[in-house]
């Protein structure tokens, strides 16, 4: 068995398998939820690296649900609409609004990073490089 997806299991079983309520600890994640005849089923969330997914599993598959990024930025679909950010309507980003910065006032040019002050004049800061709206291209600081 492949010992990336080999985890330790708490929770309860049937039959010998995960069944019920538990949580699996995996060398990368982590889901606590239910489980079905072995599998994950039923509501959980799995916290990976840079957030976590949460919703309903269906024979260890996330079926329905979203994934929400550490900095509690939730991820939403293209298909949907009326993002809350970053939009003709509203250009804040998302760090902008949960640090509390109201529509209208002046945004900030510059993130705290250690790279951010090397951000051209007329361009956007993306952490690990910059984006260029006269070029429509995103530059790494390297």
């Amino acid at each position: 068995m492949d010992s990336a997806l080999a985890g330790k299991y708490e929770g309860e079983t049937e039959n010998g398998r995960y069944h019920g309520r538990g949580k699996i600890v995996f060398a990368d994640s982590t889901y606590e939820g239910t489980f079905f005849d072995g599998q994950m089923h039923g509501e959980g969330k799995m916290t990976v690296k840079n957030g976590y997914y949460t919703g309903y599993w269906e024979y260890g598959k996330l079926a329905s649900g979203n994934f929400v990024f550490q900095d509690g930025l939730e991820h939403r679909k293209v298909t949907q609409k009326n993002w809350d950010y970053c939009s003709s309507n509203d250009p804040r980003f998302y760090g902008e609004i949960k640090d509390g910065i109201e529509k209208g006032m002046e945004l900030r040019d510059v993130a705290a990073h250690d790279n951010a002050h090397l951000t051209p004049k007329d361009c956007f800061d993306t952490v690990d490089g910059y984006y260029d709206a006269l070029k429509h291209a995103v530059f790494d600081y390297r």
